[in-house]
């Protein structure tokens, strides 16, 4: 019997220490269980799932009900397994009021989870502005619908044209003068505003340590300034520290300073008034980089002409060129748009092209230096996705375009400028969050701004001087409407 006793109570310590499987189960947690936003405003909130009992791979489906008409919604998936970004828009006529949104998260073989957000909807405050344009760099201006110019964000240099130097303006100021400009121009990196008339007369304001005013000074300009030589102009482009434009005749001219050839006519330095560039070429467009240039011909032909090292000539070499050198591939281009390191163009047939520098991804292709050690493409490749685009911009080293869709789509670099509620690199186009639908986009140095096809402004992105425009210096990973005084 004692021996009988020793065996049962081993028996019952065995059994004890097995601790039963449980089924396979998750729970879902929210950074915050309600979000506050005004009309015209965006909001997000973090999604965390958390897995238990057995292991279990199946993704993780979310369906988002309770939403209302107005009420755009989008989860986002981050870099972080199990993570997801919630978030929110309100359109500008949206009915304020507490709205109870549902988020059911779905997984093959597992019991659905749901949690529920309360959304805040407030009127909004400030003026409207409808808006034509926008343009980014280090700061951000916009054209309205009446062709007047604001624009807000860093100021040292009197980039904003108001007649003052600050650092930061997070509120849209309007530019002096009382001018009617058809389209805006700026650096994307230097402190450079340029705007040109209906007629063509081009005025620019800002930076001129290197001439890139083109008023035949090195003086800084706090309001604008005509360009000397009075030539009209149908295509303009400011780059880090020259400018050029197409006069209505087709030729090139530029102006400021370059190392590297950007002047196109074989020479290098300083010059302070426009002078004619790529000698022999005809243009309808031209764009302006980091010490380079490229232009389009009436023909659909693309060529390119300065510093070339990351492979932004196009020409399949990776090194500069002082006069122009053809883009490779034979493409037949509608328009062309220039980042600091890159260019990318549409087709005639929508689709998109890029090369130069891909170090974050910047050429939508899929690769980026961190992903293969790829650094730079020295000829034109298509951007991935399959995607048709309407229109498209390039930032220092963030692209973004609009689908024949409305919907915007951004890759490369990230903080905050992909717009997809997250600070993750994107080596592809990544639908911009919100559900906004755009005629037009913006992409800076660190910001995007959007114009919806109802001529709302948005931004998002990086914000430390206001250049996101809605009154504070805190980033937005998600668009953001613009306030207006």
């Amino acid at each position: 019997m004692p021996g009988l006793l020793v065996s049962v109570l081993l028996l019952q310590a065995c059994n004890d220490s097995i601790d039963p499987i449980l089924p396979a189960a998750f729970s879902l947690s929210v950074g915050a269980s309600s979000l506050s936003l005004t009309q015209g405003g965006s909001a997000s909130t973090s999604i965390m799932v958390v897995r238990s009992g057995a292991s279990f791979s199946s993704p993780i489906a979310y369906v988002v009900t309770g939403a209302p008409t107005g009420l755009a919604t989008n989860v986002v998936a981050t870099s972080v397994a199990d993570s997801e970004t919630f978030a929110v828009t309100a359109t500008a006529s949206m009915v304020p009021g507490v709205y109870q949104i549902m988020v059911t998260a779905n997984a093959a073989g597992v019991p659905a989870q749901q949690v529920t957000i309360l959304v805040t909807v407030s009127a909004a405050t400030g003026g409207v502005q409808m808006i034509r344009s926008v343009v980014a760099g280090s700061h951000t201006c916009a054209l309205t619908t009446a062709s007047k110019a604001y624009c807000w964000g860093y100021n040292a240099d009197g980039q904003l044209g108001n007649n003052e130097t600050s650092l930061v303006n997070p509120t849209p100021s309007a530019v002096a003068g009382g001018f009617q400009f058809a389209t805006l121009f700026l650096s994307k990196v230097e402190g450079v505003t340029c705007g040109v008339t209906a007629p063509g007369a081009a005025y620019c304001w800002g930076d001129n340590d290197d001439g890139e005013l083109g008023d035949g000074t090195r003086t800084q300009r706090t309001t604008p300034t005509p360009v000397a030589g009075g030539l009209a102009f149908r295509s303009f482009a400011v780059g880090t520290v020259h400018t050029c434009g197409v006069a209505l005749n087709g030729t090139a001219y530029c102006w400021g300073f370059t190392t590297a050839g950007a002047f196109g006519d074989g020479s290098t330095g300083l010059r302070t008034t426009p002078a004619v560039a790529a000698p022999g070429l005809t243009f309808d467009n031209i764009v302006a980089g980091q010490d380079f240039t490229c232009g389009l011909t009436p023909l659909g032909a693309a060529y390119c002409w300065g510093r070339g090292t990351d492979g932004q000539l196009g020409n399949g070499a990776a090194a500069n060129s002082a006069t122009p050198v053809p883009v490779s591939g034979g493409i037949e281009f509608a328009y062309l748009v220039a980042g600091g390191l890159s260019v990318c163009g549409v087709t005639t047939g929508a689709k998109a092209y890029c090369w130069g520098s891909d170090f974050f991804g910047t050429l939508g292709d899929g690769s980026s230096a961190t992903d293969d050690g790829v650094t730079r493409r020295v000829a034109p490749v298509e951007v991935a996705g399959g995607l048709f685009f309407k229109s498209l911009s390039a930032g220092y080293s963030t692209v973004c375009g609009v689908a024949s869709s409305g919907a915007a789509y951004c890759w490369g670099s990230n903080g905050g400028s992909i717009g997809d509620g997250t600070m993750d690199q994107r080596s592809r186009p990544t639908l911009v969050a919100g559900g906004l639908t755009f005629q037009s986009i913006a992409v800076g140095t660190g910001q995007t701004c959007g114009v919806t096809t109802d001529s709302a402004l948005y931004c998002w992105g990086s914000n430390s001087n206001g250049e996101l425009g809605d009154g504070t210096t805190s980033p937005h990973s998600v668009p953001t409407p613009v306030r207006w005084p």
